[in-house]
């Protein structure tokens, strides 16, 4: 990726109870690395000049592995004041699950935190219309309007499931949005009342013939259509018939009661980053400043009310500081807001993206017919360049997007593959699958740092030491 397209996407990406019967894990599988040599933090954003001890690393890996909890390791101080955890499944084994730092100030992080992760949630969001497809019940190439009638109009009448699906569509705007939401959480839980101005809404360009990233709106156009189907939307769904029999401890609108073992958001400035790229990320203020982002800093275009400018603030300092408070807030947390208020851990997101990199099996049980993984895995149409980010993208019916180096100086996100794919969050965390080498991985953490340093170096580990 180049300076340009990197700072496009980080303009945008800056913005997002243990369920039982998750595989347990040996009891002499607990490890800690602790270097003697204490590691010293960068002047980067979030950085500080003083020595800091590596926190532990916690958790399992797969003998021959151990590079993995190495890197993790050499590459704590990345972590910030926060903590992370990284885990992935191998021909659908778990093969890593490690975690290390802070939940919050005053907790550690535990093998089952979970942590909100922004737009990482499209792709849960998408696994319940994945779902629903693969029962027959969905149709990627119908009119949206066959499912959901209101949406038929103003435009919209020939947008089918898979540009919904794809980020094709041009419904990337919730009219009035300013006007519904609140930073306070309020208005979230208003999901009738979005439907309905998503479905009146005209769309941003001719559906199918471009594609833009629906930053915010893509939760609630999904869970809208599954809804129309089954009778309940995205989170319901995806608790009733996806958390138990997958195993994830995942949630699309958490309870005020399982809110409070969340690993705390912390606020700008970012963690730390990788020597690589800790020039050219000092600079990110001045360069974006010279590149002059009129589309996102400008009431009058689509593309500023489709990053919610309107509610989360104007310069890119107050936009982050505006997304962490959010997102911190039990309302806005407990809403089935899917496009970005998703609930999970690590281990959770390698565990819902195995089934795409083992054709559909999980646990040895055929979960997905191998069909249905090749829809939700081939990009989708038009393809070219994403008008809102600015970039080569490629969109699959999963929300998922294709791999690459996310900045300059880091190994490729989701290992050396090129057709591996996940879908990322502001902030940096992810899932991804490879099905060419039958990986799949997530990663969360909760002090943000949007160069995916932590993440790509883990994954880097990971492929060198199969």
């Amino acid at each position: 990726m180049n300076r340009r397209s990197f700072l496009s996407a980080a303009a945008v990406a800056a913005g997002a109870r243990t369920v039982a019967g998750v595989p347990s894990l040996p009891t002499d599988s607990e490890l800690a690395v602790n270097p003697t040599t204490p590691a010293e933090l960068d002047g980067s954003p979030g950085g500080a000049a003083s020595k800091q001890a590596t926190p532990a690393i916690k958790g399992y890996v797969k003998p021959g592995l151990e590079s993995v909890r190495d890197t993790f390791a050499a590459n704590a101080r990345l972590m910030g004041t926060g903590g992370a955890a990284f885990a992935a499944t191998h021909q659908g084994e778990l093969v890593v699950d490690l975690w290390a730092g802070m939940a919050d100030h005053d907790r550690p992080w535990l093998r089952n935190t979970r942590v909100h992760v922004q737009s990482t949630s499209k792709a849960v969001t998408a696994a319940t219309a994945m779902m629903l497809h693969d029962r027959g019940e969905l149709d990627l190439d119908a009119p949206v309007g066959g499912y959901w009638p209101e949406y038929a109009t103003n435009g919209k009448e020939n947008t089918t499931v898979r540009m919904l699906l794809s980020h094709a569509a041009g419904s990337t705007q919730l009219p009035g949005y300013t006007d519904l939401l609140d930073l306070d959480g309020n208005g979230f839980d208003q999901y009738d009342e979005i439907a309905r101005r998503l479905a009146a809404a005209e769309p941003d360009w001719e559906p199918g013939t471009a594609h833009a990233y629906h930053g915010y709106t893509y939760g609630n156009l999904v869970s809208e259509v599954v809804y129309r189907i089954s009778g309940k939307r995205a989170g319901a769904f995806l608790r009733d018939e996806m958390a138990g029999p997958w195993q994830l401890n995942t949630w699309l609108g958490t309870p005020y009661e399982e809110q409070r073992d969340l690993a705390a958001v912390k606020p700008w400035p970012e963690a730390p980053v990788h020597e690589s790229v800790a020039e050219m990320y000092a600079s990110v203020t001045e360069q974006m400043a010279e590149m002059a982002l009129p589309a996102l800093t400008d009431p009058s275009t689509w593309q500023y009310h489709a990053a919610f400018r309107g509610l989360l603030g104007g310069p890119m300092d107050v936009f982050m500081l505006q997304v962490g408070r959010l997102w911190s807030q039990p309302k806005a947390l407990a809403a089935e807001f899917g496009a970005a208020n998703v609930t999970t851990d690590a281990r959770s997101l390698a565990r819902l993206y195995t089934p795409l990199a083992m054709d559909g099996v999980l646990d040895g049980r055929q979960v997905l017919e191998p069909a249905t993984v090749r829809e939700f895995t081939t990009p989708s149409p038009p393809g070219g360049v994403d008008l809102l980010i600015g970039r080569e993208q490629k969109w699959t019916p999963g929300s998922h997007h294709a791999n690459a180096a996310f900045f300059p100086g880091l190994p490729p996100i989701y290992g050396p593959n090129p057709d591996a794919f996940g879908m990322s969050g502001g902030g940096g965390n992810y899932g991804f699958a490879d099905p060419a080498a039958g990986i799949a991985g997530g990663f969360v953490r909760n002090h943000y740092s949007n160069t995916m340093g932590l993440s790509a170096l883990l994954v880097e580990a990971l492929y060198g030491a199969m």
